[in-house]
């Protein structure tokens, strides 16, 4: 059987029943998180542009875009929802395959999901199976196409989208090959526009391209039907060195989803085992930051390859700056979201700190580790080494941190009563009959923010 064969088959046959209850438990966390960094990132002048784009191009009005009380076609509202849970790089990670699977596919699914009135089972149904096809295909292309400059988020996430989707309009194994072909042939996203709008683009773009694959698919739109499979496949084009195998060993028993991590610093992933570092010696010493020397660190190849930006012009830079995050860790005791913003970044203390810390690459660290030592003027240091960061899944975010997060981030955009129906509705999310219930949860309230 072909791989795309496989793959499509997968998607068709699976069904919520074959989960076991933490793959559901943890997509509700999921769903959560995904909302809460949704509406944080409501009013960047990113999501503005594109909400006055909409408008001037119109749509019929199928699905809502979250917080700002209007409806589009469901191709658009994918592609702001996508951007808009973006932006502040604060969305859950999946290490293995290097990308953030939920902001593709959890934008699409809500806008099929609510223009259908499909049911929460199906939804989680649909998220877990389009969470298997785009960190799997992740997982069979190896390292080399990310590192040499590729955005895993927008090459994955059109075939999450497209799956998720597909499952959604109960697609049939040849209509998904299909769908899967759309998805390849559109895929690309250069990691060159980090720290720019470009990048939460990618996120919306894959949003909309998997739905619209899915849609044509569904229609008897074809292409390639071994488009992971034959001469010049998918792979091929984007990884000299590729392990098909890891795309099926294991699938429907070992689900990738119980792999992802949740973010409780607002900043690239890569960045938290050092951030993680620095709290832990602030919280167990007294040091005042105007007596640091120096502060060194030793982090993983990849993690300076993405972070190392010395000299961060604006908040969206500097979540992808290793020194201005482990500055705000060390000032702050913290790294949330409110921290990174122009005016932070110029801060004339975190400045004249982030010119004390000196990062090294070290071969022999994992991608989830730090060495991190604090050198102080009197002679005295501290030192710690991280192995695991709060938040990945073997040193867990809890669904009541999650909570947490999310409050934290909708608290200026939504009443405290929309807030807690929306955390009970997610509790119950298998159970709940009619998604478009939770969508017309998600608007701002009139007395909150200026969006």
């Amino acid at each position: 059987m072909k791989l795309t064969e496989r793959l499509s088959n997968f998607v068709v046959q699976t069904h919520i029943g074959d989960f076991p209850e933490e793959v559901i438990e943890t997509s509700k966390k999921c769903f959560l998180d995904w909302m809460g960094v949704t509406f944080g990132g409501m009013g960047d002048g990113s999501v503005k542009i594109l909400i006055d784009l909409i408008k001037e191009i119109g749509g019929q009005k199928q699905a809502s875009v979250f917080g700002y009380g209007i409806k589009t076609n469901i191709l658009n509202a994918a592609f702001v929802n996508g951007m808009m849970s973006h932006v502040l790089d604060y969305d859950d990670a999946h290490r293995d395959s290097r990308s953030h699977p939920s902001v593709p596919m959890i934008p699409a699914l809500l806008s099929v999901s609510e223009h259908k009135k499909l049911n929460g089972a199906e939804l989680i149904t649909a998220f877990v199976s389009g969470f298997e096809v785009s960190t799997r295909i992740g997982m069979a292309l190896g390292k080399a196409y990310y590192e040499s400059g590729w955005h895993a988020t927008s090459v994955l996430g059109r075939f999450g989208a497209a799956a998720g989707v597909g499952k959604l309009l109960r697609l049939d194994g040849n209509q998904l090959v299909n769908a899967f072909a759309l998805a390849a042939t559109q895929a690309g996203g250069l990691r060159r526009v980090f720290g720019t709008m470009g990048k939460p683009f990618h996120a919306g773009k894959a949003a909309m391209d998997g739905m619209l694959s899915a849609m044509l698919a569904q229609r008897g739109f074809t292409a390639s039907d071994d488009i992971l499979d034959g001469k010049s496949n998918f792979f091929e084009m984007f990884s000299p060195k590729y392990d098909a195998r890891l795309l099926y060993q294991g699938l429907g028993k070992d689900f990738q989803v119980l792999k992802d991590s949740f973010k409780p610093h607002a900043a690239c992933l890569l960045t938290h085992p050092a951030i993680d570092g620095l709290i832990r010696i602030r919280e167990t010493n007294p040091i005042h930051p105007d007596s640091i020397e120096q502060i060194d660190l030793e982090v993983s190849p990849l993690c300076l390859a993405v972070t190392d930006k010395v000299d961060p012009k604006n908040g969206l830079e500097g979540k992808f700056s290793l020194y201005f995050c482990v500055a705000l860790a060390m000032i702050h005791g913290e790294a949330k979201n409110s921290h990174f913003t122009d005016e932070t970044v110029l801060n004339p203390q975190i400045r004249g700190l982030m010119r004390k810390i000196k990062a090294h690459s070290n071969k022999s660290l994992e991608e989830t580790e730090a060495n991190v030592t604090v050198k102080l003027k009197n002679g005295n240091q501290y030192s710690h080494h991280v192995i695991v960061p709060k938040g990945d899944p073997r040193n867990p975010l809890s669904f009541d941190e999650i909570v947490r997060k999310f409050m934290d981030l909708a608290q200026n955009i939504l009443s405290e009563k929309k807030i807690n129906q929306i955390i009970s509705m997610i509790q119950r999310l298998e159970t709940l009959e009619d998604i478009s219930k939770l969508s017309k949860l998600c608007y701002a309230d009139k007395t909150k923010g200026d969006f």
